[in-house]
């Protein structure tokens, strides 16, 4: 008789090459159950799980149920690939669908984002020397870049992207890839031999471009039998439990014995200050505004060597009291009125840093201070410029920002004069841009953008008391049916609006829903709320007439002018 301990196990633990997983997606043969919530992750995230996999590091377990013959759940493709149409995958995904998704996307070269691995940042060619992890600067090493949708962000791109950027989708062609990279350097500097060059970039391959294909993630795998019942259950369970060793840990146990309670100090900052739990602030967010205002950097390498427990004693007090302050800040003078619109949650830490700095100022100084401050936040979202490398852009900011923040004088951070700020871009921005998708919202938010439902300016407590949240001006659904070329998902094509008045707009053309709700609310009180969200309602306007084109170039023209009155600068063309 088998004892209990000697019996087969309920799964199948089988670790898969990540070049397999990727084909059998592309193939048809790995789906999503149709429940799985869509695609979320930022390019930000993608970059870390690139970067993870390269260093063969550990991302984490996958979770997928064999399908067999019986009654299963719907299913879907991943985002980007291949729909499934009639054939019935194999498998489904209980849990790591953002991380397969992410990874999916960016070894074929869909989606919105192209990743780049920087190769000159893993070798040094000098001593013939492949670095090893902890030597990468990651921040440089692998870089996105949003799919160009105009020539404006095509330019932007090639001036971004050197000889040296090998695209991530091409991973299964790098030699060819290296021997044209190679011609290109002898051709400009004959300093190195090709077979040199290409000895050590074949090694930089197999230690940091290899993995790319060959890398095994440990795989759990319920069996077809397993009932449909206990799915769910497992995979309610996954989305309850489960929290990562962090940097925050660490530094908790490091500076206890030296009598810094890391764990106590968050629980009081967050018992004083409610927005650190209303808009669910990372510890280690804290810590790497310590770091800023001690060392200048927010480089987890510098939180993890740098920072000490006098560091802690010295700034921890005046780095919670800045980012509370911030967050007070852009609640109420830049449209936050919601943590989900936060456009970058790193901005928190520069600005979080300089608060103290501001707080010393005289009273009618402060005024000033605090304006230059919110229009460094305004022209580093409209810039997206911490899209790459937030870690590094909060330490250069912050360098230039201390002083400039304070007195008006000195170099300003460069997102307020160097960076470009294109309409183009605003154009064709989908909502999968973060930064300008929230950006946006807040933007209304300031202008006294009015709920449909009461006219009544926007606040925190109504956008949560009346549901309110961000919906299609053009419904989805209307602009399948009538064929319209463009997408639904432009960000332009969204605004703030209660859940009462969605229901009303639901599939319908826009000319028929605006009769209904002026019918509700009046013509002249309607006029006005949609005036306050940036939207033209006039007889002409391309929303009345139901004109998708028309209407995102009105708005565009509209949401230009409020950019350039926040931030200060004049929006390019191109």
């Amino acid at each position: 008789m088998t004892s209990a301990y000697e019996s087969d196990p309920i799964f199948e633990t089988v670790p898969r090459q990540l070049s397999n997983l990727v084909t059998r997606i592309h193939g048809r043969e790995i789906a999503l159950p149709d429940f799985q919530r869509d695609f979320v992750w930022d390019a930000t995230r993608t970059e870390e799980l690139i970067q993870s996999i390269i260093s063969e590091f550990p991302v984490g377990t996958l979770l997928l149920w064999k399908q067999g013959d019986g009654e299963t759940f719907a299913s879907r493709s991943f985002e980007g690939a291949p729909e499934l149409g009639n054939k019935k995958p194999a498998e489904l995904v209980l849990d790591g669908q953002q991380r397969l998704t992410a990874l999916y996307q960016a070894l074929t070269g869909v989606g919105d984002e192209r990743y780049y691995l920087k190769v000159d940042e893993f070798v040094n060619v000098t001593e013939d020397y492949i670095k090893e992890f902890h030597e990468v600067n990651f921040d440089k090493a692998v870089i996105s870049l949003p799919v160009a949708a105009s020539k404006g962000q095509a330019k932007k791109n090639e001036e971004l992207l050197d000889i040296s950027h090998f695209p991530v989708s091409a991973v299964s062609s790098f030699d060819d890839w290296l021997d044209e990279y190679v011609d290109n350097i002898i051709s400009n500097d004959g300093s190195h031999s090709a077979k040199y060059l290409k000895s050590l970039y074949r090694r930089m391959r197999d230690k940091y471009i290899v993995p790319l294909r060959s890398y095994g993630l440990p795989v759990l795998t319920l069996p077809e039998t397993t009932p449909i019942e206990a799915v769910c259950t497992i995979f309610e369970t996954l989305n309850r439990t489960g929290k990562p060793l962090g940097p925050f840990e660490l530094l908790t146990a490091r500076y206890y014995p030296q009598g810094v309670n890391l764990r106590d100090l968050w629980v009081e900052a967050q018992d004083n200050y409610k927005a650190l739990v209303d808009f669910r602030v990372d510890p280690y967010s804290v810590l790497q505004t310590v770091c800023l205002r001690a060392y200048g950097s927010a480089q987890r390498s510098d939180v993890l060597k740098k920072l000490t427990a006098a560091d802690i004693s010295q700034h921890w007090s005046s780095a919670v009291k800045g980012v509370a302050g911030v967050i007070d800040m852009l609640q109420s003078d830049c449209g936050l009125v919601a943590p989900k619109w936060l456009p970058y949650g790193m901005l928190l830490i520069p600005m979080g840093a300089v608060w103290g700095d501001i707080q010393k100022l005289e009273p009618l100084h402060r005024a000033p201070a605090y304006t230059r401050l919110q229009r460094f936040f305004w022209c580093s979202v409209f810039t997206t410029n911490y899209d790459q490398g937030a870690n590094s852009q909060a330490g250069a900011d912050y360098i230039r920002l201390k002083h400039w923040v304070v007195t008006g004088e000195g170099q300003a951070p460069e997102a307020l004069d160097e960076l470009p700020l294109t309409a183009s871009t605003l154009r064709s921005a989908s909502v999968r841009r973060k930064a300008l998708y929230c950006g946006l919202v807040c933007l209304l938010a300031t202008t006294r953008a009015e709920d449909f439902h009461t006219g009544q300016a926007m606040t925190p407590y109504r956008v949560g008391e009346v549901q309110i949240d961000s919906h299609h001006i053009f419904p989805k659904a209307y602009l399948a049916r009538t064929g319209s070329t463009e997408s639904s998902e432009l960000l332009l094509n969204r605004t703030l609006i209660d859940a009462e008045t969605n229901r009303i707009i639901k599939d319908k053309a826009p000319s028929q829903y605006l009769n209904e709700m002026a019918a509700n609310y009046g013509a002249e009180k309607l006029e006005s709320v949609l005036s306050s969200h940036a939207i033209k309602s006039d007889p002409a306007s391309g929303l009345v007439n139901d004109n998708y084109t028309i209407f995102l170039n009105e708005r565009l023209n509209t949401v230009v002018q409020l950019i350039e009155r926040v931030t200060g600068r004049t929006l390019q063309e191109e």
